[in-house]
């Protein structure tokens, strides 16, 4: 972060993981324990704050070439990429060499990469219809420059084809709407990730899956645009696990969470035209996620029945806070369909299904809740309205619908070129 702004260092005052159900006496203690730093950290010449750094005896230089220094209460942190030019008797030994200096610095999601070589580069800048030096978005913690060229360096390690550019760059405009709580997703404990939902022509254009295994492997459009924004997320705004992404147990979703909606067999309007777009566009729409549940609603019998299967794996406890978004499988859609009930019927039915006594919850989850207006003295409701359940369909033929604990969409018209 301090490279990034050019500052030849930044002093951190840090306090350990959790505080949030920590007393009044306890935080004083935490916040009294930190003031030393913050003190030093405002008055201390630059020269003395770099010698403490050098003498800090506790010192670990990582793959992501970030020098932490513990026990002094300052950190210094830099990513300075050297040049890279390598040479190999074989193109299997020069792909196993790149991908192993990549990974050495940090530049991957531990995955395999494609090298970004600048005839590559500029093949994937001119797909974007922009300049190279188009500063698309300054993404936190790090506070990186996510520039068009930059976003082709990622698209590229990340095995997109040109075409992808403009989804890519429409989904990290999105992700920097200031509604968007990208900072917090990007160091919190939480393993919450953006998920990203495709909608218009350019679904076909581009095959992007909204059909049968849609959320799973198969599809390099699905595969590739996701892994983009991980890249993206990690390598510009700086979320290098264990580093500034402190998630505890982090989630496979972070490799890549994107599908399509299935419009061809929705039978109501397309997401992107309930959020106020026009149908012939395409759009990309980013949700603060978590993990998704898959509901088998083959017990559902008629309407009531199946809003009631799918409401009971809404729980309130899920994660998603404020909202969750509902991908009805296509078997679903249209049962529900014939019987007259809109989008709007379901939200609403949902909203008050979703429900359960607050007994079952921790007294502070439920008070909590409640204090936010998800929920009332005796029960915990999945949302605050109907208006934050978001419904689209996607999937194959089954009985089959996905829940994911989702909030925050920001829709981006895709500037196809």
């Amino acid at each position: 972060m301090a490279s990034t702004q050019g500052w030849p260092y930044i002093v951190i005052a840090e306090t350990p993981n959790p505080i949030r159900q920590l007393g009044a006496d306890a935080l004083c203690e935490r916040a009294e324990a930190m003031i030393i730093t913050i003190v030093d950290g405002l008055t201390l010449p630059a020269a003395e704050i770099e010698r403490r750094l050098k003498d800090v005896s506790e010192q670990q230089t990582d793959r992501h070439n970030t020098l932490r220094s513990e026990g002094a209460g300052l950190k210094v942190s830099s990513v300075t990429p050297d040049p890279v030019h390598h040479e190999a008797d074989s193109p299997v030994q020069l792909l196993t060499r790149v991908y192993d200096h990549a990974y050495n610095h940090g530049w991957t999601d531990g995955l395999p990469i494609i090298p970004a070589t600048p005839e590559l580069a500029q093949k994937f800048i001119a797909a974007s219809g922009r300049a190279a030096d188009t500063l698309i978005s300054v993404l936190p913690p790090r506070k990186g420059h996510a520039t068009v060229g930059v976003i082709a360096v990622n698209a590229i390690m990340a095995g997109c084809r040109p075409e992808y550019m403009p989804v890519i760059i429409a989904a990290v405009e999105g992700l920097s709407d200031p509604a968007f709580p990208l900072e917090l997703m990007q160091v919190t404990t939480n393993p919450m990730t953006p998920f990203l939902l495709v909608n218009g022509p350019v679904r076909k254009k581009l095959d992007i899956n909204c059909g049968t295994g849609c959320l799973g492997p198969g599809w390099r459009a699905n595969a590739t645009i996701g892994r983009a924004i991980r890249l993206i997320l990690n390598n510009v705004g700086g979320a290098l696990p264990g580093v500034y992404s402190k998630a505890s147990f982090a989630s496979p979703l972070r490799y890549s969470y994107i599908c399509g909606e299935n419009e061809e067999e929705n039978p109501w309007t397309p997401f992107h035209v309930d959020r106020g777009v026009k149908r012939e566009d395409s759009t990309v729409t980013v949700f603060k996620a978590s993990n998704f549940c898959n509901i088998s609603g083959g017990e559902g019998v008629g309407p009531e029945e199946i809003l009631r299967q799918i409401a009971t794996n809404m729980p309130p406890m899920y994660g998603g806070r404020d909202g969750a978004l509902l991908l009805l499988g296509v078997n679903h859609a249209w049962s529900l369909h014939k019987t007259g009930l809109t989008k709007r019927d379901i939200q609403q039915r949902l909203w008050e299904l979703a429900r359960l006594p607050a007994s079952h919850f921790a007294e502070s989850f439920a008070a909590r809740e409640s204090a936010a207006g998800r929920g009332d003295a005796e029960t915990v409701w999945r949302a605050r309205s109907p208006d934050q359940i978001y419904i689209a369909v996607a999937g194959g033929p089954g009985p089959q619908d996905v829940y994911i604990a989702a909030e925050a969409p920001q829709t981006r018209v895709i500037r196809e070129i």
